[in-house]
Parts: C-alpha cells; structure tokens; sequence
C-alpha cells in the first residue's frame, strides 16, 4: 500500500467575502463546526461593555471571518489567550477612566501601553498562578490580537484607525529566550512507567477494581507516547487503519499524520507474538505496541455505531459519562486528555524530583521518549528520523538531552586536556579554577562576597588601568555576572525597585530600557535556583527589602 501526502485543500468554504465588510457573524454567539474539534462554542456577550458594541462586534466578526483561514484550535487561542487580555486591559484603562469604544480608537499608542501593560500580568490559573506571564505567553496574547486587529485591516479598512500599526519585532530572540520542554528524570520516568504497569494489570488480569473507561484511554495514550514519541495532536487523531502491513515478516507500519506540518510519518515496529508466564500460558499483558494498538481500537469498537460518522474512524473514542455531554459518544481532544492526565496522576499521586505533583502532558513524553533513544544508541540520526524531524539539528536542540553519562565522559575528556589546575579549599568547599581564568585569590573573594556588586557578585570587577566598575544594568549582559543563592534577596530587592519605578517613566521607555532586565531576570535567572529559594527571596524583597534598594532609594 503506497503513503502519499495528504492533499492540502487551500479553498474557502461557505460564500465569498465581501471586500466592505467581511461576512457579519450572525449574533453574539455562535458555533463554528470544526472538522478536527467538532461543533466550538463563541459567545461575545462578555465582552459587550456599555457603548462598546462597535468595538466587541468587529472582534466577533474577526473571528466569524478567520474561521476559514485557521482550525477551531487556533480560533479558540485568538480568544482565550487574545481577546481576553485585551478586554482585562481595556477594563482597567475604562476604570481609569479612558474607555474604549470603537475600533478607530486603537492606534499604535495603545497597542504600545498593552505591550507594557502585559509585562507587568501574572498568570492566573496552572501550575505558575501567581508568577509573572512567561515571555512566550505574552507573544502569544499579542500575536493573536494582532491578527484580529490585521483582519479588520484587511476587511473593514474604513473602520480602523490610520494610526493604527505595530511594532516590528517587540520580543526579539523569543525561540532562544523560551525555556524548552524538559524531559522526564530517570526517576519520574521510572514512577510513570510501574503507574502504567499496575493499571496495565488491572486492565488485562482484572487486578483490581475496574478503570473508568477514560482512564483505559489515558493508559494507552501514555503507552504509546513514551513508546512512539508522538505529539497530542497525532495522537488523538490516530485512525483504525494506522497500523499499515509491511513488507518484512514480523513487522508493521504506524502511519501518523502532522496537521501543522502537512506531513506524514510512518515508523516500522516489530510485531512478534506474547511472551509467555512462567506456566507456559500466553501474557495477558500486550508487550509491544501493536498489541496495545490493537487492544485499544477492540476496546473503542463498539463505540463507533454511536459516534458521529466524521469521527468514527478515529482510535479514541469515549462516552461521556455525565454533564452535558452524557452517553454522547466523542473524539478526545485536549481539554479532555488533560482531565484524564490529571486524574492519573492523582490516582497514583506521582511526584517529581522537588516532591510536589507531577506536571503530567504528553509534550513533556516526546522528548523523554527521543532522550531515552539517545542514551542507547548515541546516534542522533536515528532520533532524528524517529521523531520524524526534517533536521538533526532540530532534534539535537529541542528534543534529544544529553544523558549524565555523556556529561561525565564530556568532563573527563576536558580534564585530560587541561596540563594545570589550581585548588583550593574555602569553607570545606574544594574549588577548582582553570589556568589564568579565575585567580585563587579571586574565587576567594567571590565567595567571601569580596566581589559583591548592588545586585549580586562579579568575578572579575576590575577593569583597564585598576579602575573598578559600577555600571549596574550592563551586568546583566556581562560574562563576568555570577548569582548564588546568597543574592537572591539582593537581586530581588533591585526587581521590585524597577517595578515601583514603572509609573514614573513613560511606559514604552520602561518597556524598552527596563523590560529585558525583567524578562532575563524571570526567564533565565529564576529558573536556575530552587522554586522555594525564590518565593521565599521574593516575598523577602517584597516585605523588608534590600538596605541598598530600600523603596526610593536612587
């Protein structure tokens, strides 16, 4: 059986639009049918303010129009991670009292106060409630309002604001700047997999009480993710006929599509019989992932009758046991895998490396299923050609991490290069400094906080002629800035010190002299220390801060 690439249809659907206006949704709230989603849910009349009709109705319209441009995941995006900021600070601009009303009242001014406004959010729900907005979640809030505001650019031209323009690149280096996905320790892995054998002994020997039929899904789901690398989307959208023959004996073919890069991946298994117990009787355990396959579209089979003919094809299928929604047979999509993830994770209350509750998602499986590839091949194109990735560079960047041993052998390979080392011993610490780079003397006083800077330590303060530095905000693009432990009262204190100067400045001044402090501070400070070191630094910083950035202090 030939793989071909799927045909990309690039066709409009419904009537034309019309040059004036665009098509005007049909109310405030509407439904938009989508062939991956199903039937999504609009309703604008949140966002209707007193005399903000004109406004709230070209951002419905907006996303009536886009509705043949971009999938019903995207749609929902532009309104939850789009409009919704938009609207909170328009709310907090009506409150000050500048309300606005009309779409010829945004220019590039506001636009430029809701990129400062953004810089100063914190995140309201999940895992990071209460911290500051991560860079790419800011990118994303701008991004899909920027393309709300271009549809009406395009279509309603004679009712935007002439002003009205935006900002070239207003996160550069974004890629570089957002954390990657890390993958599983060895250890989270380990707990993920004895949680997937117990429920797979539940399943199959009738171990135990019975799985609710979403957890039976949610097992699968994680079986193949570690085992296939996939991503959510390929994942929920596997079809009985993915498991393709092949043209060796004892071998299949999983065939997955990827919607965003109109690709098709197809990846050969074995397929070899059971094992067998030790009493010479077949495992009931599936020990392969055509079996677990298999086993899945059995369990999902008699679901199909029921299902909607668009989804009945698809390999997970559930009926929902309750709400709304109740003994209707549906696809999973995202909102419902990760309902499913959480209560997995619940049931066996898994734990990460810090002790608190494990992040559970299948984008955090995909690079712990190439890291592991890794380890046992050291081959970075089998990984590659694994994850079905058109680069090794990309998979070398973003989805392969090194393992411990190649550290280890990376680290011996450089002591074996370096001729001298000079040690030392500084409060029962052994320190080791390479030739020339750190004097002991130096190590000594970075430590002893002889270098100790307004912020936190300088390796090396000394500049051309014996003169010593004092250029505080350049530190943070210095090869010499170094921050322990110890400084992060320090350098939180000088954190909430920029944040109180804020209303001070002109905003798109402080966004640019200031902002990169910030993002750097959160983006690639933070992370590196314990996240209770920090909380307790910047409560610390908050409440008593810092004799050298007392509030008003220069």
């Amino acid at each position: 059986m030939a793989i071909r690439r799927s045909r990309l249809d690039r066709k409009l659907s419904g009537r034309p639009l019309t040059r004036a206006g665009g098509e005007r949704a049909p109310g405030w709230s509407y439904a938009i049918l989508c062939p991956h989603e199903g039937n999504l849910l609009f309703d604008f009349n949140s966002y209707r303010r007193p005399g903000q009709d004109d406004l709230a109705g070209h951002m419905r319209d907006a996303l009536w129009t886009l509705r043949h441009e971009v999938v019903g995941r995207s749609l929902m995006s532009y309104n939850t991670h789009g409009l919704r900021y938009f609207w909170r600070f328009l709310d907090e601009l009506r409150a000050n009292g500048e309300p606005i009303n009309r779409l010829n009242e945004v220019d590039r001014r506001l636009i430029d106060r809701f990129l400062t406004w953004l810089e100063l959010q914190l995140s309201m729900r999940g895992p990071t409630r209460g911290r500051p907005l991560s860079l790419s979640a800011k990118r994303v809030s701008y991004l899909h309002m920027k393309a709300l505001l271009l549809n009406r650019c395009k279509l309603a031209p004679e009712a935007v604001n002439p002003e009205l323009s935006f900002p070239r690149n207003p996160y550069p280096n974004v890629n570089r700047l957002t954390p990657r996905r890390d993958s599983y320790s060895a250890a989270e892995q380990k707990a993920i997999v004895n949680a997937l054998n117990s429920d797979l002994r539940r399943i199959h020997e009738n171990d135990g009480e019975p799985l609710p039929a979403l957890q039976v899904l949610m097992v699968h789901m994680l079986v193949l993710a570690l085992a296939m690398g996939w991503n959510l989307q390929s994942l929920m959208e596997l079809r009985r006929d993915s498991l393709r023959d092949h043209a060796l004996p004892g071998r299949k073919l999983f065939v997955t599509v990827k919607r965003r890069g109109h690709s098709i991946h197809a990846a050969s298994v074995p397929d070899e019989p059971r094992s067998q117990t030790s009493e010479g009787k077949l495992s009931p355990v599936p020990d392969n992932v055509v079996e677990h396959f298999r086993f899945l579209c059995e369990f999902t089979a008699p679901l199909i009758v029921e299902a909607d003919p668009r989804d009945r094809d698809c390999a997970f299928l559930w009926k929902v046991p309750k709400l709304a929604n109740r003994a209707k047979v549906v696809r999973l999509n995202a909102t419902r895998v990760s309902n499913g993830l959480l209560a997995f994770r619940n049931r066996h209350d898994l734990r990460d490396d810090r002790g608190r509750p494990l992040r559970l998602g299948i984008a955090r499986l995909r690079p712990t299923a190439a890291s592991e590839l890794y380890r046992r091949t050291h081959d970075i194109r089998k990984v590659q050609q694994f994850l079905g990735h058109a680069s090794p560079l990309t998979t070398a960047l973003h989805y392969a991490d090194k393992p411990f041993e190649a550290e280890r052998d990376h680290a011996l390979v450089l002591e074996s290069f370096v001729g001298h080392l000079t040690s030392m011993e500084v409060d029962g610490k052994r320190l080791v400094a390479a030739d020339g780079k750190i004097p002991a003397a130096d190590v000594q006083n970075l430590l002893s906080e002889g270098y100790s800077t307004g912020i936190a330590r300088c390796r090396n303060p000394f500049r051309d002629g014996g003169t010593v530095c004092q250029k505080y905000f350049t530190c943070f693009r210095c090869p010499n800035f170094c921050v322990l432990e110890d400084d992060l009262w320090r350098l939180f204190s000088f954190y909430e010190q920029l944040l109180a100067e804020r209303i001070k400045i002109n905003p798109a001044h402080w966004m640019k002299t200031y902002g990169p402090i910030i993002r750097r501070i959160d983006a690639e400070i933070a992370p590196l220390f314990p996240a209770e070191k920090v909380d307790a630094a910047r409560r610390q910083a908050r409440d008593n801060p810092h004799p050298a950035w007392k509030r008003g202090s220069p």
